[in-house]
């Protein structure tokens, strides 16, 4: 008996291992089975993810080009405004320029003025000291006399006391 209770004993212990072994069978089967459904899930997670992906980029196709056209048209407008820009300073340029000129111009015409003025009261002088000395000489004259009335300056005179020649252009 002893034979026997050891062979059932024995036959105890191996059903036992059995069932622990058939138990880890179960259990990384179970494992492998999640780990296929997680991967079929993820399979169809990233299967939408892509198809989802395509579709964003089909959007974003027409909206770069519209980006590309919009980029293309402000680099255009860019260059435009650079060459009007450029224009700007080139006329703002030659305006300082002509300012300057026509600054320069008014010093000249009002030295001018000045000299003219000058001249003018000279003549004014002199027309008045000879109005003096005419009625001086009118007085001092004997009474019978008619005083002789001073000629004005001829025409060539006066020409000769003006700049240049009378035929000159200003």
């Amino acid at each position: 008996m002893a034979s026997a209770s050891l062979s059932h004993s024995t036959l105890a212990d191996r059903e036992v291992a059995l069932a622990v072994h058939e138990a880890e069978l179960n259990r990384r089967e179970s494992a492998l089975r999640r780990a296929e459904e997680a991967r079929a899930g993820d399979e169809g997670v990233l299967a939408d993810a892509a198809a989802a992906l395509e579709a964003r980029v089909a959007d974003l196709e027409p909206r770069e080009r519209d980006v590309e056209r919009r980029e293309r048209e402000l680099e255009r407008w860019l260059t435009a405004v650079e060459s009007q820009r450029q224009q700007l300073e080139a006329v703002r340029a030659e305006y300082e320029s002509r300012r300057e000129l026509l600054a320069e111009r008014a010093r000249e015409v009002e030295a001018e003025r000045v000299r003219l003025r000058t001249e003018q009261a000279k003549l004014v002088e002199a027309s008045l000291a000879l109005e003096e000395r005419e009625r001086a000489a009118a007085a001092s004259a004997p009474p019978g006399e008619e005083p002789v009335p001073a000629q004005p300056p001829s025409d060539a005179s006066w020409w000769l006391k003006q700049l240049g020649s009378p035929l000159e252009a200003a």
